[in-house]
């Protein structure tokens, strides 16, 4: 399996590799035509061109040249690239570099010219000669080279800047979400332990069933924790868990109605949003008041949003709330912050008071459609 293993990497590597061959090989093969072109075009304006395939092989001789030396130019650039705090160093090591690429591309040059017309000039006349007319454009050509280098790398650097702050900004998010779902656990959970305590010595049966649907539901919010999205339909279910424990606690004084239109069913929301703004409804509705009261949960598509309402019937908006979250709980707050933090101020968490009695929690977000749960959701509608 190991040989395998590498016998697939060496190839992959070896293509790779190719490719980048070929690739250099294609760039310089487009230098060799457009300067062949140019010193065509320039003999043939003032009358004494010679024939064009001449210009290609003068082209392609001092050219290809540089297409070979070029990954030594590659290898310096690397291994001395430019330092903003040493930038007298940098020009001293490449003007050094420079110099002595430039002349070891004319010496090359002068042997290639040499081999290819032999008998015309001596080598030590061709060398004099490609020293006088090339060796400047060569230097110029090494510090082209340079500065390509230098400018690919800022980029690629620049590129990997970007994607790490990306990255850490992400994972920021991830964890005041994580903090915010932290936060609203404990708080559910001492208020279930509670009933359970109230209920365990005056019915120890329903205290008994409580305790059993507190343990479903833990484990659900417990596979929920690597969940950002889920459809509506699977966070009804689980609201539909939490309300088991509250019916069983408050008996037929609580009535729980949902309204819910079936093109919402598939709509995207935060995981485990509807949760506390129920528990909100039912602690400051039933928990506080005498009587009995009516939750009801509904949802909508208004043009391009999803539109979610949670109410009760027995409760009263104090004096103190307001709608910029001046006077809210630990469940309002942090589902106002975590719509803030996913939505990026797209949704909209509001509330307000219902006549003659009651409140409404209202929750607008963007629809999207949740088509990548779907697999999942059965799995957890079998609990």
């Amino acid at each position: 399996m190991l040989t395998g293993y590498m016998t697939r990497w060496r190839a992959n590597h070896m293509k790779r590799a190719a490719l980048r061959a070929g690739q250099h090989c294609a760039l310089w093969t487009v230098v060799v035509v457009l300067f062949a072109l140019q010193n065509y075009t320039y003999d043939a304006l003032y009358g004494h061109p010679w024939p064009v395939l001449q210009y290609f092989r003068w082209s392609m001789e001092g050219w290809y040249t540089w297409a070979a030396i070029s990954p030594l130019v590659f290898w310096l650039a690397a291994k001395y690239p430019l330092d903003a705090k040493h930038p007298r160093r940098f020009i001293s090591r490449h003007l050094v570099a420079s110099v002595a690429v430039a002349f070891l591309a004319v010496a090359v040059l002068a042997f290639i010219s040499h081999y290819v017309e032999p008998g015309v000039q001596p080598l030590r006349k061709r060398l004099m000669l490609a020293l006088g007319k090339g060796m400047a454009l060569n230097i110029l050509t090494y510090w082209a080279l340079l500065g390509l280098t230098q400018a690919l790398r800022f980029y690629r650097e620049n590129n990997e800047r970007r994607l790490r702050e990306t990255q850490l900004q992400t994972q920021l998010v991830q964890t005041q979400l994580q903090v915010l779902q932290m936060q609203l656990h404990p708080h559910f959970l001492f208020n279930t332990l509670h009933a359970i305590g109230t209920l365990i010595h005056e019915d120890p049966v329903s205290a008994e069933q409580i305790l059993l649907n507190l343990g479903a539901l833990l484990r659900v919010f417990l596979e929920q924790e690597s969940l950002h999205q889920i459809s509506l339909q699977r966070e009804l279910h689980l609201v539909d868990l939490y309300l088991s424990i509250q019916r069983i606690r408050f008996r037929d004084r609580l009535t729980v109605h949902t309204f819910i239109a079936p093109d919402t069913l598939q709509g995207a929301i935060p995981s485990l949003i509807l949760q506390p703004i129920v528990e909100n409804a039912i602690v400051h509705g039933i928990a506080k008041n005498p009587g009995s009261d009516v939750i009801e949960i509904r949802s909508s598509r208004q043009q391009n949003s999803l539109v979610i309402e949670v109410s009760n019937s027995n409760s009263f908006l104090r004096d103190d709330v307001r709608q910029d979250g001046v006077g809210w709980g630990i469940g309002l707050s942090n589902t106002e912050q975590r719509l803030e933090q996913i939505y990026n101020g797209a949704a909209a968490l509001s509330i307000q008071a219902r006549s003659p009695s009651g409140v409404v929690c209202r929750i607008a977000l963007p629809f999207t459609s949740s088509t990548s749960v779907r697999s999942t959701e059965e799995e957890l509608l079998a609990l």
